[in-house]
């Protein structure tokens, strides 16, 4: 059974000590969410090892949740904590900031006027998610950008090959089946040794740059992220093709 319970909390530093926090967090009033299961638990070697990237305990598993969720949390400068024992279950609680009073509704926002960009400045956004595929493609094309697709590793593949001359960067996923976006990456440079690519995770950049071995991502995108650091990583990697401003 799992049980969910939210509630706002008025947070000092002393109540932040078995937490794993963002170093901004600050005392002041949060919400907070938890959640509860009445599963088989954890022992101390797997608690201290749970926000770790790749660790799992499950055959299939790739050990990414866990980790994703601190980098969340941590990204809207929230703390998180993880309490559990060998069958008594396992209970996560999660603490992220709380909206002022004094916040309104959003007002509607001005729409981006698309912008003319080079024949070879298209983006080939790779995920295998297909919300978060269509929900960054519409970003992408509203910067003003010729938008190409690709569900998998594979299929990223397939497209820059036939069209990698188009293409002035790949945005890639990080976290997919079969072929995991280091995986790509490597393959896509392969074709062409001078593919610029933005990896995008929930996971720091720098835990992401450990598991990548020679050349890099030309640029890193952390999730969650809004429309202006998506502008912004691929404005730097079409200035590094050189094809930005052209």
């Amino acid at each position: 059974m799992i049980t969910l319970c939210l509630s706002k909390r008025l947070i000092e530093r002393g109540d932040l000590r078995d937490f794993v926090a963002h170093s901004d967090v600050a005392e002041g009033t949060y919400v907070e969410l938890t959640v509860t299961d009445t599963g088989c638990g954890m022992d101390e070697a797997t608690r201290s090892r749970v926000f770790e990237p790749f660790f799992s305990t499950k055959f299939a598993g790739r050990g990414l949740g866990m980790a994703a969720v601190l980098g969340i949390v941590r990204g809207h400068k929230g703390a998180i904590r993880l309490t559990s024992e060998p069958g008594k279950g396992t209970t996560v609680t999660a603490l992220l900031p709380a909206a002022g009073p004094e916040v309104g509704l959003a007002s509607a926002p001005t729409p981006t006027v698309p912008v003319a960009r080079p024949a070879n400045a298209a983006v080939l956004v790779v995920d295998d998610n297909a919300r978060v595929l269509q929900a960054v493609s519409q970003l992408v094309e509203a910067l003003g950008y010729p938008v190409m697709t690709a569900t998998s590793g594979r299929e990223a593949l397939s497209v820059f090959g036939e069209r990698h001359a188009q293409i002035g960067c790949v945005l890639l996923d990080l976290t997919m089946p079969d072929m995991d976006g280091v995986e790509t990456m490597q393959a896509l440079r392969a074709v062409d040794p001078k593919a610029r690519i933005v990896l995008s995770s929930g996971y720091s950049e720098q835990s992401v740059r450990r598991r990548v071995s020679g050349d890099g991502p030309t640029g890193f995108l952390q999730k969650p992220f809004v429309e202006d650091d998506l502008k912004a990583a691929i404005e730097e990697a079409l200035r590094a093709s050189g094809d930005a401003n052209e």
